[in-house]
């Protein structure tokens, strides 16, 4: 067997900046993340060496928000799906613009972002690509969002499979991850978000979440969704119109750009036409006199950013947090040390410098789209793996998960540490 080296340049013992560096005598890197805080944005360690090839999991920022960081100083192939490209072009030409507006200097140009696409190789999912010459890689479909991938890089002798962020269970708008074509698994590199804990039945929740919406109109209040602009804000407008909400539900900020990439990509959804009908439904919010609309009866706001950094929601929540009849409804995990967490954990939330004490009613619903401990677990055992990494998960989530993985499956589990380069 050849020695395979393990390096986790970010998403050690975390969730956020996702950055995996594996060295098999060649140098693959595994997402190139960032991490959103309150205060400040993080990016992984230095790449110290030369890259072969860079694979992105998925368009989540927190996975492909700094590769065009790695083309200050080189060039390398960047493999990825054809939607994730499109919506990680997106992403980064926000974060230039946010910049912009916040005076502050940019990790890197519109040059990298150019040199980032022309440098992307976009792959469609179960089609075996050479892309070191020691080294092939496969796609197969993750079920976490649009185009994102579980990676399968085969080597001469031993095949190293990377999950990224990724959800078994069908949702409302994916059938689930494509595991049943990978075989012969040595190295399994998997997620940990939920490795602690089990998803509640999402009818349930969708039921849940939809009374608690009825509520807060019945009291004429308005009901605020902050909600990542990839995925789970266009699922929360078409829960919204499946249940038939009677109110108009208002749908701004970035969601918006995304939704229209979405809709180029009808292959890659469940059920594309439901999900263009519900679209059309909606409020698309075009200036800020639509914004004031919203407010002027009891409505529903989906809106960015999932975790409360940035984008419009910063304005709604200043106009309704006194407001004890409205309501701020969560719909997804908030890293710990986001405006997100503060908000759940203290209902108080920092706005434009200033402290507000939320009154309205805050309330989280688990509508993941990650593997929980039990999915984990039966993917772990439908791979069959030789040993185990954990990576992207808390630090009090992850030795709970690698104890549930030894007593289940017996199989070698290592938690990487920052920064740790491990032998496989």
């Amino acid at each position: 067997m050849q020695e395979i080296f393990f390096t986790a340049l970010g998403g050690a013992k975390e969730v956020g900046k996702s950055s995996l560096l594996v060295d098999y005598g060649e140098k693959v890197l595994f997402d190139r993340g960032v991490k959103l805080n309150a205060r400040k944005t993080e990016y992984p360690l230095p790449v110290k060496t030369n890259l072969d090839a860079v694979i992105i999991s998925h368009a989540h920022l927190d996975h492909s928000g700094s590769l065009p960081h790695l083309f200050l100083e080189s060039n390398f192939m960047n493999f990825l799906t054809v939607s994730t490209l499109d919506l990680s072009k997106m992403l980064w030409f926000d974060s230039l613009k946010i910049a912009g507006l916040e005076s502050m200097t940019p990790e890197w140009t519109k040059e990298e972002i150019h040199k980032a696409e022309k440098f992307s190789f976009p792959m469609h999912y179960k089609k075996n690509i050479q892309i070191t010459k020691n080294a092939h890689l496969e796609f197969f479909d993750a079920g976490h969002i649009i185009g994102s991938a579980i990676s399968v890089l085969s080597l001469k002798r031993q095949k190293i499979v990377y999950t990224g962020d990724f959800k078994l269970e069908e949702t409302r708008l994916h059938m689930g991850a494509d595991i049943s074509k990978i075989k012969n698994t040595d190295i399994l590199i998997i997620e940990s978000t939920y490795g602690d804990r089990e998803h509640p039945p999402r009818k349930d929740v969708e039921k849940r979440f939809v009374e608690t919406v009825r509520d807060t109109l019945d009291k004429g209040g308005h009901v605020l969704v902050p909600a990542f602009a990839v995925g789970r804000s266009q699922e929360i407008v078409d829960i919204l119109f499946e249940y038939k909400i009677r109110a108009p539900v208002f749908f701004d900020g970035m969601c918006q750009k995304a939704a229209k990439i979405i809709m180029e990509h009808p292959d890659l959804i469940k059920d594309p036409k439901a999900l263009r009908k519900a679209l059309s439904n909606a409020v698309w919010v075009k200036n800020p006199s639509f914004r004031r609309r919203a407010l002027k009866e009891p409505s529903v706001i989906v809106t960015t950013a999932g975790m409360l950094s940035g984008g419009p929601v910063g304005f709604y929540l200043k106009e309704i947090y006194k407001n004890e009849d409205s309501a701020v409804l969560l719909t997804g995990y908030q890293v710990e040390g986001t405006p997100g967490r503060e908000l759940l954990e203290k209902n108080r939330i920092e706005v434009d410098g200033k402290l507000l004490e939320v009154a309205a009613h805050v309330e989280k619903f688990d509508f993941s789209a990650h593997a929980d401990q039990r999915e984990s677990i039966h993917a772990i055992k439908k791979l069959s793996p030789s040993k185990i990494v954990l990576v992207h998960g808390d630090p009090e989530v992850m030795p709970v998960f690698r104890k549930k993985i030894m007593e289940e499956t017996g199989i070698e589990t290592v938690v990487p540490s920052l920064g740790e380069r491990i032998k496989l």
